[in-house]
């Protein structure tokens, strides 16, 4: 058997390092590597492929706005509707909270690491359990999810992902685009985050700064 392997990072160092660690572990492979959301589309949609074992993905990353793509995550989704049994591993900077959530309800991923966790010397380690069927979650991601104080508020997924739009620079014009609500809707719900962050007046730049004290973002 060859595992079919997709490696999607933006800087070529770090896709040139995960190919040297899977080589590694001495089995029989077929790796790509590309550097862009539009590349890693082109791959998996236009190679036909008939299937993709293990893709170790970015989570940030250039928008590819001609297909859709904002990061890693919808690239994922994309990769699990078209290879249902496909491994899928974030490698990437620090994940707040709302970010966490996203990834773990909409793509379940088999693997979630921080780059700032990783050596060398434990990437072809973690590999290696996670194509042997382990789930993996690093050090400081299983510290995030840990951390309890997002329960302290109960924010529905709506509501942290407009707060995460909002800490992204998104304008509220704008946040209908990402997510399915009206501009009203989110007006709404806008009020509703300051309720329960207790914010009597103010600002985006104070849902910002009052969802960081909690640990939203």
């Amino acid at each position: 058997m060859c595992l079919k392997v997709l490696l999607v990072d933006d800087h070529v160092m770090i896709t040139d390092c995960y190919k040297m660690a899977l080589k590694d572990l001495e089995i029989n492979s077929e790796i790509t590597s590309v550097n862009s959301l539009k590349c890693a589309y082109n791959f998996v949609f236009k190679q036909n492929l008939e299937v993709i074992d293990l893709a170790v993905l970015d989570l940030s990353m250039p928008e590819c706005l001609e297909n859709n793509l904002k990061n890693g995550e919808d690239l994922a989704r994309l990769l699990r509707t078209k290879h249902p049994e496909i491994k899928i591993i974030f490698i990437s900077g620090y994940l707040n909270k709302l970010t966490l959530s996203s990834i773990i309800k909409n793509i379940n991923p088999e693997g979630l690491i921080e780059k700032s966790d990783l050596n060398y010397d434990s990437i072809h380690v973690i590999f290696k359990k996670i194509i042997e069927g382990e789930v993996y979650k690093s050090e400081r991601i299983n510290k995030t999810i840990n951390e309890n104080s997002i329960n302290k508020i109960h924010f529905d997924s709506l509501n942290r992902e407009i707060i995460l739009l909002i800490s992204q620079g998104i304008t509220t014009k704008n946040i209908p685009n990402y997510i399915p609500l009206t501009l009203s809707a989110v007006h709404k719900r806008k009020s509703t985050i300051k309720e329960l962050l207790h914010i009597h007046s103010g600002n985006d730049e104070d849902i910002i700064r009052e969802s960081r004290k909690i640990g939203i973002i």
